[in-house]
């Protein structure tokens, strides 16, 4: 079943002069397509009972910067989700729900990410956006950090007030979190605003690992910082992280892929505590799945939200621009 969400810009465009440089600001609307999609494969694969599927989404779209989203934040009451992509964009849009599963997304927009000049990031590796979180308890409505992978840093937007016409500002970050390979260093970023860890910030990185293979991250808030190593599960490696409601445990999501082994998504719980030690647990395995299974695609972005029955986790695929053969692909769970 489609939903097909056309939307076009509204009666009145809106223009800024920003740095003395005219820019319209139009609504960024698109043309967005969405098709249910099932999690199992042919209804042979299995789900651990610590989750219950809600719902998913193929998304599809004809505008050229549509594609590669790694990052995702979603609204504390669950109807709104911020993604960032690789190539230097945002996209924002509504949840549709239908009896309580997802059914569709509306007023999808897409603009991209500005620098501090207010000019559009050039594509490539200062583009390659890969995390964003929620700076305070004021969700999407507030600050959002960005994290950039190619270009090692991390940035704060008020998009909750600017909107995407928001400049960054430069958040310090520890110095290891730039020594991993190149293409390899942060993927997954949160901030706590809630419980025992609150203000304090977080990521991972995908391949910056100990001598031992372990993979690194960071505690951090102001000029205090504190490192930890967490064990891989298998072949995975992290590419987000989701801060549950509460602030007391996080959910990676974790991509494996190694031609010609087909791609592969788990998902790990945490306890905070686990952080506050150099060498983390394993954490609870709560999924571990290859494509021919399960209908996943190269999920990196990952956001929790509650509503009035418990914890809900949303997943977003990058596509890697690569639409022949990769989909953008979004999933909900509930945390039983």
């Amino acid at each position: 079943m489609k939903q097909v969400s056309r939307l076009v810009a509204g009666c009145l465009s809106i223009f800024l002069v920003i740095d003395g440089h005219d820019a319209v600001a139009a609504d960024h609307s698109i043309s967005l397509t969405t098709t249910e999609r099932s999690f199992t494969r042919f209804g042979i694969g299995n789900i651990n009972s610590d989750l219950t599927f809600l719902g998913g989404l193929t998304l599809t779209s004809n505008n050229d910067g549509f594609g590669g989203f790694s990052g995702l934040e979603v609204s504390r009451d669950g109807k709104r989700f911020v993604s960032v992509s690789d190539g230097g964009n945002w996209m924002t849009g509504r949840f549709v729900y239908r009896n309580g599963r997802l059914a569709g997304i509306s007023d999808a927009r897409l603009a991209p990410i500005l620098d501090r000049k207010g000019r559009a990031l050039a594509r490539g590796s200062r583009a390659d956006a890969e995390a964003v979180a929620a700076w305070s308890s004021k969700g999407l409505d507030g600050k959002l950090l960005v994290g950039f992978e190619r270009k090692q840093r991390i940035e704060q937007f008020n998009l909750g007030k600017y909107g995407f016409a928001a400049k960054p500002r430069r958040i310090k970050s520890p110095k290891g979190l730039s020594q991993g390979q190149y293409n390899g260093e942060v993927e997954a970023l949160g901030r706590f605003t809630e419980g025992p860890l609150k203000g304090r910030l977080i990521a991972i990185s995908e391949r910056n690992q100990t001598k031992g293979g372990r993979l690194r991250g960071w505690l951090w808030r102001k000029g205090n910082s504190h490192e930890f190593h967490i064990p891989r599960h298998e072949d995975y490696l992290i590419t987000g992280l989701a801060i549950l409601p509460g602030g007391k445990e996080i959910i990676t999501v974790e991509r494996s892929f190694t031609p010609p082994v087909l791609v592969g998504m788990a998902l790990r719980r945490f306890s905070v505590d686990e952080f506050q030690k150099t060498d983390t647990g394993p954490g609870k395995l709560l999924f571990s799945g290859k494509l021919t299974t399960f209908q996943i695609d190269n999920m990196e972005g990952i956001a929790a939200h509650q509503d009035e029955r418990g914890t809900v986790i949303t997943l977003i695929s990058d596509d890697n621009f690569n639409h022949s053969v990769q989909s953008t692909v979004m999933f909900q769970f509930r945390l039983n």
